[in-house]
């Protein structure tokens, strides 16, 4: 992705410039070397000489010979002449066809330029083409700017645009082809057939769906037990095709997935209508992915719906424990009146029990006895076991189903669940008896064999119910996993393969420079350590970030609340000017001239073809952009009179346009324009970012959606957990059930990110961080920052016990295990191998190596790592304000920035409608790009104020922009009468007129 940058963005087709080249470009590309200056002197005229240059530097600009060289930029002929101290008129003389043809052919002889349609090149880059297109899931765009930077450093001139498009198409469609025909040929005839039945009408119509593969695409809605039903019909249907049978590993998973995909939007009809070839290559991807992804699916909603269960019943229990425990506080002062009448030497022992009877009575005294008994619980007794149990044909109900549909396979830590399921698939619908039970007591929780114990006779419904929770929890833990799933395989097996492993071990370790041995890793980890510790040491007499006091006979650190800064006047003001200067304008028109700007809505390609017919589509695009991003809808955006804004034409552009891959081609093109503005610049260099997440309440039942007080009342709901840039822009989102820990889902976030910005450093708040974390970032490369909350848990830790840390000694007495660190470290190398590779979900692998609290072995060593990298980071924040406010400032911008978003997504109360995850994560992706948008067009204005500041004598230094902020949307109307038709004044990237001082006063 890095190199595709380095291609010009002047270039407007093949030969043609479209516009003047950055001062950047002419550095680049029409800087004379000594070579050039001594063929160029060859050169009778001066006309000659200059022509020559223009068409050398133009050759190496556009990667081939100028169409008109009339249409040159004034720049570069201006540039070139002051190289060769020539008069830049003198190009004018540069006419004569016979000298412009002879010059092409020196250039093409001296400095070695081959021609794109030669047989031998030709072929070549055929076969290079052909290669990244089946093997890679770059887009065809992306290719095509692969090939033309391709061009550009080989030195082969490249042909018109139309042959140059038709190369590059008919290249990718011979791909396809090629990919296709091998999928194809995978399944027996049998399951062709099979295949296509899929395309078949169904006799009962699912949820409105009436083909077969309509049905198998529909997601589950929540967990109800009638989804859990109508999803285990899933698996049977899927279960049909042998898919783990398919030999699929020489097609590349990101192609499977891409087909899939593909399969998975496109119409039933479409796909009929196709040859046999693709119709069966997208039924196969479509099968093999989906699959995975609908044992997903019903994994979540069984383990969903018993967790209701298991939390209704310990609610229920406590309940009942509330309401009795005003009679068992009776009965258990009556017992201590007693026992105190005991323990009284002033009573004689044989006057004792007639006292005790006199004064209580031996009603009283047995009514009191048998409160106690019934309602104080024994330690080895299962909380709710007896509300579990009135439960238990809701556990029972869907035993048939699983046992039919789900294998379940287990790590060493999941052995015990297993063997108890094993029990229960063998037995079953059979009663498992006491006997049995005796067989499996060690593998059942010390409460479940204390009940059976017990209740012999209820030994059967315990042993189902057990086996239940212990694979419920085992899934959570990865203990337990399934094959045919993606978020419940075995993330450990999903690692880089021993062999693999050996081969890639040296060039894996030198990208993440990291040591090869154990020792060698322990060794660095103490030296830095002790440098960080040594740091630390000088800086804190000044350092009014932290303090040591006594508490409970031990020190303890106290971190100071950050001091806010003391604005100066003159900043208030250069800020409010700004505000005050920028100009009013609708939303739709933001986005409309931000189409002109960048054209956004190139990257919106038809779901079946690179390009549309459909004529004026750019707008309907945008009209459904703003309506997902507001939240309203699409009929306030329609209009009846006005074919481009019509409902069902919104609708349609709405399915077959408004993808999670086109969102982000946009997404990117706008994140590549901002980074380039001076002004963002100053705010950052990218190399910074924060995540956050932002709470949405899902007032429909969604499977993915979770309950928490906190956040979303007595309703439901979900957190998208994105990432923000330095420069203010958002770079990355996740849709995340309800709110789950966000430390889960950080790594993923972060390595899954497919944008031009590559920052090194990330910071959260206090709830995001674990030793883990900060263990997998250290390994990766990467800087972790979290905030540290003003308490008194924090924890420094040392690897040399001996090491004196001075007036931190008190506060420094946990130690590193660096024996486990070196014992594991080629494991833990393994880890990260994997990881960087993208071999393994960063998140499904954090949740195996904790295993809720009780890692691993592995997890233990990489959280010890992790400790390490921790200490560095507490150390610094400590004794360092600024890389403090550092942190709290980057965290600042991405609260700002979740301010903007609630403002955009105004509608319908700012709650969240959508029930399918595929429709959130589409939704929210279409407000970060709005959001984005606007803050693009934010920076855009920002930076016309300050250059008209500057012309007025203010002071517009980097210290007073950087603390300028593009979140401000004062100046927006997110609500009213939505229009969209194009300003044309605004064509060529002019901007509208700024504000005056008089209407905003």
């Amino acid at each position: 992705m890095n190199q595709v940058n380095q291609i010009p963005t002047n270039v407007k087709g093949l030969g043609n410039f479209a516009g003047a080249p950055s001062t950047d470009q002419l550095r680049l590309y029409f800087q004379l070397t000594d070579f050039d200056r001594d063929l160029i002197k060859e050169m009778r005229s001066a006309a000659t000489q200059l022509g020559f240059a223009v068409q050398l530097g133009s050759v190496r600009f556009l990667g081939t010979f100028p169409n008109d060289l009339q249409q040159v930029p004034q720049a570069v002929i201006d540039y070139l002449a002051s190289q060769l101290s020539l008069s830049a008129l003198s190009f004018t003389q540069y006419t004569r066809r016979m000298t412009i043809s002879q010059h092409q052919n020196l250039i093409r002889q001296r400095y070695h330029y081959c021609n794109f349609t030669d047989p031998t090149i030709n072929q070549s880059l055929t076969a290079w083409l052909l290669k990244r297109a089946k093997y890679t899931n770059e887009t065809n765009q992306l290719l095509s700017d692969m090939l033309l930077k391709k061009c550009l450093d080989e030195k082969i001139l490249l042909p018109g645009i139309t042959t140059f498009e038709r190369f590059v198409s008919q290249t990718i469609e011979l791909a396809a082809d090629q990919t296709d025909q091998a999928i194809a040929a995978i399944p027996t005839v049998r399951e062709v057939h099979q295949l296509r039945n899929l395309l078949t009408a169904v006799e009962t119509p699912v949820y409105g769906a009436t083909i077969r593969l309509d049905v198998l695409r529909k997601p589950l809605m929540d967990e109800s037990r009638k989804e859990i039903q109508r999803g285990f019909q899933r698996l049977r249907q899927f279960g049909q095709f042998p898919t783990e049978t398919w030999q699929l590993a020489t097609i590349p998973e990101g192609k499977l997935k891409q087909l899939a995909k593909y399969a998975f939007n496109a119409k039933a009809s479409l796909i009929k209508r196709m040859n046999p070839t693709r119709q069966t290559a997208l039924l196969v991807a479509f099968v093999y992915e989906y699959r995975k992804r609908a044992m997903d699916e019903q994994l979540l909603a069984l383990s969903r719906f018993y967790e209701t269960l298991f939390k209704r019943a310990k609610n229920k229990e406590t309940k009942e424990r509330m309401r009795t425990l005003k009679d068992l506080d009776q009965a258990a002062l009556t017992l201590a009146k007693i026992v105190g009448l005991v323990l009284d030497d002033t009573i004689d022992q044989q006057a004792l029990r007639p006292t005790i009877l006199r004064q209580y009575g031996p009603d009283n005294i047995q009514s009191a006895v048998t409160q106690v008994n019934q309602l104080v619980h024994n330690d080895e007794e299962p909380i709710a076991i007896e509300e579990l149990l009135t439960a238990y044909r809701k556990f029972r109900k869907f035993i048939p189903d699983i046992l039919a549909t789900i294998t379940f396979a287990g790590t060493h830590y999941g052995q015990d669940s297993l063997t108890v399921w094993r029990l229960i698939e063998q037995r079953f619908p059979r009663p498992i008896t006491y006997s049995m039970f005796q067989s499996i007591e060690a593998q059942l929780p010390k409460k479940w064999r204390y009940y059976i114990n017990q209740h012999p006779n209820l030994t059967n419904q315990c042993v189902l119910i057990a086996g239940i929770e212990q694979l419920m929890h085992g899934l959570k833990r990865h203990d337990i996993y399934v094959t045919q799933s993606e978020r419940y395989t075995d993330p450990m097996a999903c690692l880089i393969d021993q062999t693999t492993w050996q081969s890639q071990k040296a060039i894996l370790i030198q990208q993440l420079n990291l040591p090869e041995t154990g020792s060698a890793a322990v060794e660095m980890l103490e030296t830095d350590l002790n440098l960080s510790y040594q740091e630390t040491l000088k800086n804190w007499p000044d350092s009014a970030m932290a303090r040591i006091e006594q508490v409970g006979g031990h020190d303890k650190i106290v971190v100071a609340k950050l001091r806010k800064t003391r604005e100066h006047k003159d900043e208030a003001a250069f800020r409010n000017r700004v505000r005050r200067l920028i100009p009013k304008i609708d939303l739709s028109d933001l986005l409309l001239e931000m189409n002109q700007q960048l054209q956004l809505t190139h990257c919106f390609t038809h779901l079946n073809a690179g390009e549309t017919k459909m004529k004026h589509v750019d707008i309907s695009i945008l009209a459904v952009l703003l309506a997902e991003a507001c939240n309203i809808g699409l009929s306030p955006v329609a209009k009846k009179t006005d074919r481009n804004l019509k409902h069902d034409r919104l609708l349609y552009v709405d399915h077959q346009y408004l993808r999670l891959d086109t969102l982000s081609a946009a997404n990117h093109r706008i994140i590549k324009a901002h980074r380039q503005l001076k002004t963002a610049q100053i705010w950052g260099d990218g190399q910074m970012a924060s995540a956050d997440g932002i709470r949405y309440v899902t007032p429909q039942r969604s499977l993915y959606s979770r309950s928490n007080p906190k956040y979303f009342g007595r309703g439901r709901g979900i957190t998208f957990y994105n990432f923000v840039s330095d420069q203010y822009i958002g770079f990355h989102g996740m849709v995340v059930a309800g709110t789950l820990r966000d430390s889960l889902y950080l790594l993923e976030g972060f390595l899954n990110q497919t944008s031009d910005l590559e920052p090194q450093q990330i910071m959260t708040d206090t709830a995001g961080y674990s030793d883990l974390v900060f263990g997998l970032f250290g390994l990766l490369g990467f800087q972790f920052s979290p905030r540290i909350a003003n308490n008194q848990g924090t924890k420094l830790w040392r690897c040399d016990p001996q090491a004196d840390y001075q007036i931190l000694n008190g506060v420094s007495q946990n130690r590193i295990n660096r024996q486990l660190i070196a014992d594991n470290w080629d494991d833990i190398l393994r880890v990260a191998g994997s990881l960087k590779s993208g071999k393994v979900n960063a998140t499904e692998l954090t949740q195996a190596l904790q295993r809720e609290g009780h890692p691993t072995q592995l997890g233990k060593a990489i959280t010890e790592y992790g400790k390490v990298y921790k200490t560095k980071h507490q150390l610094r924040y400590l004794s360092d304000e600024g890389y403090a406010r550092q942190i709290l400032e980057q965290l600042n911008k991405g609260e700002a920035r979740h301010a903007l978003c609630r403002n955009i997504f105004y509608g319908r109360k700012g709650k969240l409608y959508q029930t399918y995850f595929d429709g959130m994560e589409e939704q929210l992706n279409a407000l970060s790009l709005v959001t984005n948008a606007i803050i693009y067009w934010n920076t855009v204005y920002m930076e016309a104020i300050i250059a008209k500041m500057k012309t007025e004598g203010y002071q517009c230094d980097d210290e007073m922009i950087g603390k300028l902020s593009p979140l401000m949307f004062e100046h927006i109307n997110f609500i009213g009468q939505y229009t969209f038709q194009y300003d044309e004044a605004l064509a060529d990237g002019q901007l509208r007129p700024l504000d005056t001082l008089e209407e905003n006063s």
